[in-house]
């Protein structure tokens, strides 16, 4: 009974999607907890909670990980990004040699080509095998570490606001950093007419499984290392006046792993 109550709140299916890299994956796969509690802390029954396996070096150590999660009804989908890469670039109209570093990926240890690449694969795999109304998506290094229920009302002003097209959470506790890049605010949420990252992004489905990324703007240069997923959908929203809104009640941390991690040895 109370599920229904809650459906009838927010009648739209959501999923949750992480991933995982080579050496970020024990940390997040191993301790059961971890995982648990990245989704349970957003307070919302998800109708799929998915892990996008993404660059690991030894596929069968990770999906055995994965699988005892699945056991657990932790997670319910596990989606190998390569084996869909072809697929997800028809798909999107996008080649490999579209994503380049650019000059200050030298400052950036273990990043080229291959590392811009990879670090897109992961949300894009997520955006396009999900088939619910409304993606959540985290990058494997995110934590939500208080329980927080934004997810209803941020549904409702995705809904209600049809050019607010991203929704997150205020980044590492940064609050006054929000705020300054927002042009207003209510009781919810800081509105703002830029800004995307792809630490966290709930998103309606149907609005980002299109051919939307290759746009690069010359005002995205503050994205380091390259053509980065990040950029692209900066560009994109940008070009076209969407906005992005962020909960004034709840926050995440993001810890970077370093780049070195992202990219096997070939």
């Amino acid at each position: 009974m109370p599920f229904l109550f809650f459906k009838k709140k927010c009648p739209f299916s959501i999923t949750f999607a992480t991933t995982c890299y080579e050496k970020d994956w024990e940390n997040l796969l191993l301790d059961q907890n971890i995982l648990n509690e990245m989704i349970s802390n957003h307070l919302y029954p998800f109708v799929k909670k998915m892990l996008i396996v993404n660059n690991v070096n030894v596929l069968s150590e990770v999906l055995t990980a994965a699988e005892n999660l699945k056991k657990r009804k932790i997670l319910s989908d596990i989606i190998i990004a390569e084996e869909l890469e072809n697929d997800i670039l028809e798909f999107f109209q996008l080649k490999k040699n579209d994503f380049k570093t650019t000059k200050d990926a030298e400052s950036y240890e273990g990043v080229d080509n291959n590392w811009i690449y990879y670090n897109a694969l992961a949300p894009l795999a997520a955006i396009f095998v999900c088939q619910t109304d409304y993606l959540l998506y985290t990058t494997g290094d995110v934590r939500v570490k208080k329980p927080v229920k934004w997810i209803e009302k941020a549904v409702q002003y995705l809904e209600k606001y049809p050019n607010c097209k991203v929704a997150n959470l205020i980044w590492n506790n940064k609050k006054n950093e929000v705020k300054a890049q927002s042009y207003k605010k209510d009781r919810n949420f800081f509105f703002s007419k830029e800004g995307f990252s792809d630490q966290m992004f709930l998103i309606r489905t149907k609005d980002f499984q299109q051919p939307v990324y290759q746009e690069i703007r010359a005002d995205a240069g503050h994205f380091p290392r390259g053509d980065v997923f990040e950029k692209r959908v900066f560009s994109y929203l940008k070009n076209r006046g969407f906005e992005r809104i962020t909960f004034r009640k709840g926050f995440y941390v993001h810890k970077d792993t370093p780049c070195r991690h992202l990219v096997k040895h070939l």
